[in-house]
């Protein structure tokens, strides 16, 4: 051990003290630049598609029967309860993931837990809202995955 400390402290004492120090920086950044995309979470817009016809369908009859007591048959929102499409909406929602709009909606109804839904109902109701805000659909479902969702940006028109 004290030859390795020895050996590090006369590198370090050279003359070519530079060129060792410039070495070893390249050896650690190289492969840290390398990998650093994979790392990296990707975010994609809503219009990709990423809800399915199918879900949106779901989501709408969940809805009626679950939510539009507050937030009305056709989402304007009632007293307390904010407007689930139009320009309210986009302006509240926009450049937030989906994530963030999925634990909103978890959350309710406030008053009663033991009424909440299970995840993968949230998100059939999240598709139906996206719908209803003219995002259009795609091929694959959206899941109830918190990791995806956080990957999916809401905006208020393509980019």
């Amino acid at each position: 051990m004290a030859r390795f400390v020895l050996a590090l402290r006369s590198i370090y004492r050279s003359p070519s003290e530079s060129m060792t120090r410039l070495r070893l920086a390249i050896v650690l950044v190289v492969p840290l630049a390398a990998f650093a995309p994979l790392f990296a979470q990707t975010t994609k817009s809503v219009w990709t598609g990423v809800y399915t016809t199918e879900q949106a369908t779901r989501g709408t009859e969940l809805y009626l029967r679950v939510c539009s007591e507050c937030h009305g048959d056709d989402l304007e929102g009632r007293e307390k309860s904010p407007a689930l499409a139009g320009g309210s909406f986009v302006q509240r929602w926009d450049g937030a993931t989906l994530k963030k709009l999925f634990e909103r909606m978890q959350e309710m109804p406030p008053g009663d837990p033991k009424a909440r839904l299970e995840p993968n109902q949230y998100v059939d109701i999240l598709a139906f809202l996206l719908s209803a805000n003219e995002v259009p659909a795609g091929s694959q479902p959206l899941v109830a995955d918190k990791d995806v969702l956080a990957s999916i940006k809401y905006t208020s028109r393509p980019q």
